[in-house]
């Protein structure tokens, strides 16, 4: 009898040691790309714009370099307007995000930046061009003190 429950005890203590444990593997995968980079050259330069004092208005260059004037009395015969072209280099798709900062100009007056395009379209994600322009509108006040304005475009890229 003692045999008989010696061998009992031996299967029932087995039994319950060999499920306290099991394993499971799962495959680690890792891809390394290089990094995004993005450089710019040239400028977006709308040029010379006459000052009205009738109202306020808009000049908007697109991303393909053609101007348009809210008003025409803000032309000047001969303007010249430049847009920036940004070069990425990426190993895959990225998204794209702008901005603009208003323009500073004298006696702390500004010159409102809107509206930020690219010549990649509406889309902002998805993207693999490796160059693009960029184009915006800037919002003129009536009577718009005269003098330089400056401020920048900001293209950020990120890997999707």
């Amino acid at each position: 009898m003692k045999k008989i429950t010696f061998i009992l005890l031996a299967l029932i203590s087995g039994t319950a040691f060999a499920q306290s444990n099991a394993d499971a593997t799962a495959t680690v995968n890792a891809e390394i790309v290089s990094p995004i980079k993005i450089s710019s050259s040239g400028a977006l330069d709308f040029g010379r714009i006459a000052s009205i004092e009738e109202s306020a208005s808009y000049v908007t260059i697109s991303a393909n370099g053609g101007v348009e004037y809210g008003n025409d009395d803000l032309e000047i015969a001969g303007n010249t307007v430049t847009v920036p072209t940004f070069t990425v280099t990426a190993q895959e798709s990225y998204s794209i995000v702008t901005a603009g900062t208003d323009l500073e100009g004298v006696d702390e007056s500004s010159l409102t930046i809107r509206d930020v395009t690219t010549s990649l379209g509406e889309s902002t994600s998805g993207l693999s061009a490796t160059d693009f322009t960029v184009g915006a509108t800037i919002d003129i006040a009536a009577d718009q003190p005269s003098g330089e304005y400056t401020g920048n475009v900001k293209v950020t890229v990120s890997y999707e």
